[in-house]
């Protein structure tokens, strides 16, 4: 199993539009992708899949839905889950959830909070040099995070981290991967 994480410094800041990019660019992968939230969303075309005191696992079913997961199956995700996880339960999802991905799939997870607890092959952590608003997940995952990847229309690459702490920064794209991002993932994934 390969797993990937997508972080990112706040709401807003385009971590479903990376994911789906990187769905979209590895088709012939049985992507699993994967929002995790510690708050509970409205859901349509969703089926619960498992759940504890405090977390709950969906999986989105295929229908005329715009959440986050619909989009992942629309890019090409084989399947898209949601997991609601209060931040004292969100271990035990992850638990959970791991438990309910085959081995021979490409797991995909928006969520900086769930890198604690799920071992990645790659975290990558999405940063807006424009927005100040900074989850305190998302900077607990600075140090492991394995690149930045900047979503930054005028400046230029990595005005917006705070000394790259020596790892890669890479660009953000609304329609396409950063070539650099892409041959990264093509030799993390190219084990898979």
């Amino acid at each position: 199993m390969a797993l990937i994480i997508v972080g990112g410094q706040a709401k807003n800041v385009g971590k479903t539009t990376l994911i789906c990019n990187i769905i979209s660019v590895f088709p012939d992968l049985q992507w699993t992708a994967v929002k995790v939230s510690n708050h509970h969303h409205i859901t349509e075309n969703c089926e619960v899949l498992n759940e504890g005191p405090g977390w709950r696992i969906l999986q989105q079913n295929r229908g005329a839905d715009h959440s986050d997961t619909a989009r992942f199956l629309k890019s090409g995700a084989t399947r898209a889950l949601l997991v609601q996880a209060d931040n004292h339960s969100l271990e035990e999802a992850c638990v959970s959830l791991m438990q309910a991905i085959p081995a021979e799939t490409a797991v995909i997870v928006e969520s900086a909070s769930a890198a604690e607890f799920l071992k990645h092959d790659l975290l990558l952590l999405l940063l807006d040099s424009e927005q100040s608003d900074f989850k305190s997940s998302a900077a607990e995952q600075l140090d492991r995070a394995d690149a930045f990847v900047i979503r930054d229309s005028d400046s230029g690459v990595g005005q917006g981290v705070h000394g790259s702490r020596g790892k890669p920064v890479l660009r953000a794209f609304p329609n396409q991967l950063d070539p650099a991002l892409f041959r990264m993932l093509e030799t993390r994934l190219g084990t898979f």
